[in-house]
């Protein structure tokens, strides 16, 4: 079985994650508390994770990580919503209010990508988006 939770990428400057009044609001008012931009992701089992990628303004973005295995988990069609054909251009116009450059190729094939035991379809998406991995 592999990791299932919460993932936040977030920019908090000193203050610990856990010391937010918004940490269980998530992305939207995680942004609007730190006034930066953020991206919660709900991972499952390592398969998929739905996500929102919120900033300041309020503008928010609902994207899946493969959204191939969220259709396939959801037994009913008329109750998925499929979201990833929208949300690409979403993703772009939060990277830039972010300051960052995102690569729209690569961030497309970021959104394919399964979260993985190790993080690795994250690392990728955030690769994508134009946010430095972590050094290590």
């Amino acid at each position: 079985m592999g990791y299932s939770g919460l993932v936040i990428i977030a920019r908090t400057g000193d203050t610990r994650l856990d010391e937010l009044a918004c940490v269980d609001d998530l992305a939207n008012d995680l942004a609007l508390e730190t006034t930066a931009p953020a991206i919660a992701l709900s991972v499952f089992d390592s398969d998929c994770a739905f996500a929102t990628a919120a900033d300041p303004a309020g503008e928010a973005v609902e994207f899946y990580l493969n959204e191939e295995v969220v259709r396939a988990l959801v037994d009913d069609d008329d109750r998925f919503e499929p979201l990833n054909s929208q949300a690409a251009a979403g993703l772009l116009r939060w990277a830039e209010k972010a300051g960052l450059v995102a690569g729209p190729d690569r961030l497309a094939s970021a959104l394919e990508e399964r979260p993985g035991p190790f993080g690795d379809g994250i690392v990728e998406l955030t690769g994508a988006l134009g946010i430095a991995a972590p050094p290590g």
